[in-house]
């Protein structure tokens, strides 16, 4: 299909007139990357010869008056507080600036969305679901429980290779024959870099942390108080962001426990029933209530295999040797 068929394809789709057989068309026309900024420019060329309808003010003001007309009494008694005054503004009074501000700010939002949902794919999992799926370009990821991974639609580009964390994902981020980086980005500035490795990113209310398993990471930090820091990690390093913005540094003699969540294995030593609250909110949406708040400091140390929310809830409680309740998602632990 030559170009100004295909151009005069794409504005039938985008006036929502193309058939089940243009939309195929322009599905395969939209697996080559250049093919994709002819897109949008199309697009935006589109909407600027239809523009958002404006609504006709004047037959809309006339029959506002005639529904109040008809709603009026005949006769008004004299002790009646006068009626309102309806006062008509002009086409470059306030409600014209608002609706346009506003036409103008949904287009744009609308815009957006429909370009990030053709440039962008994301794959979830709910909760307490783990889902483990290969990248186009042969890395593996596995995603924990309540995550979230947008990474580009059509493959990755030539410089790099960009995905989004939201939640928590174990990576093993297969090397190019251009040695092409591989970048995951996070909500608190983190950004995660490498050309081939294995490592753990988890990205929570709570905070954010990176564990490497195996081979070098470079780590970048953006904090508006600060300039960009660099950080360049070992097997084993671990750098944590505390919610409030605070960046520290440990190493762990078995990273590999970071990851032992991909087999539904939980590793605890020495930690504290409050990051095992932020645990069960975070992977199974429940909400953990302490009768005692004394228990918040009560630590827990040992390794289970737990498939279900069901079975962790047990096995936390025998170690800790209280007792607990569910009632919906709430969850009550007592003594």
């Amino acid at each position: 299909m030559n170009k100004v068929t295909m151009k005069e394809t794409l504005f039938e789709h985008f006036s929502g007139r193309a058939t089940p057989l243009q939309r195929a068309m322009i599905a395969e026309w939209l697996q080559q990357p250049a093919n994709q900024l002819t897109y949008m420019a199309w697009l935006d060329e589109w909407e600027r010869q239809h523009l958002q309808y404006l609504a006709d003010e004047d037959t809309a003001f006339a029959q506002l008056s005639a529904r109040i007309a008809a709603m009026k009494p005949e006769h008004t008694p004299a002790d009646s507080p006068p009626a309102p005054v309806i006062r008509r503004l002009g086409f470059f009074g306030p409600s014209r600036w608002l609706i346009a501000a506003s036409v103008t700010v949904i287009l744009g939002l609308g815009t957006y969305l429909m370009r990030n949902r053709i440039l962008f794919t994301v794959v979830e999992t709910t909760y307490g679901e783990t889902r483990r799926f290969t990248l186009p370009d042969g890395s593996e990821v596995t995603l924990n429980a309540h995550s979230s991974l947008r990474l580009p639609r059509f493959g990755f580009g030539d410089e790099s290779r960009t995905v989004w964390l939201t939640g928590e994902a174990a990576f093993s981020v297969r090397h190019t024959a251009t040695h092409q980086r591989f970048i995951v980005h996070t909500h608190r500035g983190l950004d995660v870099e490498v050309l081939g490795t294995e490592f753990n990113v988890y990205d929570r209310p709570g905070g954010t942390k990176v564990v490497l398993s195996k081979g070098a990471v470079q780590l970048n930090y953006r904090n508006a108080a600060k300039a960009v820091q660099q950080l360049r990690l070992k097997p084993g390093d671990a750098v944590s962001i505390t919610a409030s913005g605070r960046l520290e540094q440990s190493h762990l003699p078995e990273p590999a426990v970071s990851t032992a969540w991909r087999e539904h294995r939980f590793v605890f030593k020495r930690t504290p029933v409050s990051e095992i609250a932020d645990l069960l909110r975070d992977n199974y949406n429940l909400h953990v209530v302490l009768k005692n708040p004394d228990l918040a400091n009560r630590t827990v140390s040992g390794s289970f295999q737990a498939d279900n929310a069901d079975e962790f809830l047990q096995v936390v409680a025998e170690l800790l040797e209280i007792n607990y309740k569910q009632k919906e998602n709430t969850v009550t632990f007592f003594e």
